[in-house]
């Protein structure tokens, strides 16, 4: 059993790490937008085949569009398009390296609203080492690189916050007994549906239909493997470890960005991109569940 859940841990921090070097080759070509799109759109057909597979029931959507929408907006449209802007910006692997603070911001919110997760001394410093993490990275690049790296920036942690929302209202308004795969598929649908009119209408319709091979195959990655296999393999093992093993495969997803980043886009990694992703990494520790046994 350890060492079934040690691989899929590692593959889905593979999956996850490497999703920020296939965004930052598809978006060479691809608008932000419609790359959004596109990898909603693959995702919720790859997992729409495996509800039919598995002959699963299929969405109350009298009782639950509502619930669907939301959670496509906070946990794919918004947060992808927000990633995939910034990365026509910063490199894959500073995407990668921010992309931890959606452990931080869940921590927070998640006291404030929702389940009211009490706020422990863990949980403060761990929003305090992911500030400095935060300043360490982005006042130094602010100062040296100009604007567009710090526009770049600005938009992954906003993507981080909304993803954090989304979390949280997820954990509030999904009941337990709710198929997976079945409401992944829902939420995906809906993200498509809304992301569709809005990529037509700024990014025409030949951004959708003109694709180099390599930038097909970035979208069918992040669509297949990331999104669609990478989330049914996270739930698999929740229900295999628990949540709280499973949440260190979004605590390691840097290493993956980072080695991609740098031996496959050449990309280089500054003195303060080392101090502030061991900040940051640092926060998301002292805010993941396995530190906070204490009460508030």
């Amino acid at each position: 059993m350890k060492a079934k859940c040690l691989i899929l841990l590692a593959i889905c921090t593979l999956c996850w790490g490497g999703s920020y070097f296939f965004i930052k080759v598809a978006v060479s070509e691809i608008p932000p937008l419609t790359l959004a799109f596109l990898r909603a759109m693959v995702a919720c057909i790859v997992l729409f085949g495996v509800c039919l597979m598995q002959r699963q029931a299929f969405f109350d959507w009298k009782r639950r569009w509502w619930n669907y929408v939301i959670l496509g907006i906070t946990l794919n449209a918004l947060p992808w398009f927000l990633v995939n802007f910034s990365e026509v910006y910063i490199s894959s692997s500073l995407a990668g390296i921010l992309s931890s603070l959606i452990l931080i911001f869940t921590a927070v919110l998640s006291h404030f609203f929702g389940t009211h997760d009490p706020f422990t001394k863990n949980k403060l410093f761990g929003v305090v080492f992911g500030l400095v993490g935060f300043a360490t990275l982005y006042l130094p690049m602010i100062r040296k690189e100009g604007i567009g790296n710090g526009i770049g920036i600005l938009f992954m942690i906003l993507s981080c916050l909304v993803f954090g929302i989304g979390t949280v209202y997820a954990r509030t308004h999904l009941q337990k007994n709710v198929s997976v795969n079945a409401t992944l598929t829902a939420q995906l649908g809906m993200a498509a549906i809304l992301l569709l009119p809005v990529a037509l209408f700024i990014d025409g319709p030949s951004a959708i239909l003109l694709h180099s091979y390599r930038a097909f195959g970035a979208v069918l990655w992040l669509g297949v493997i990331v999104t669609a296999l990478g989330f049914l393999l996270f739930y698999k093992l929740i229900q295999l470890a628990g949540a709280t093993y499973a949440s260190f495969a979004t605590l390691l997803i840097p290493l993956p960005a980072i080695f991609l980043g740098v031996y496959f886009l050449n990309e280089v990694l500054t003195w303060n991109l080392y101090a502030g992703t061991f900040l940051i990494l640092a926060g998301v520790l002292f805010v993941n569940p396995a530190f906070n046994k204490e009460k508030a």
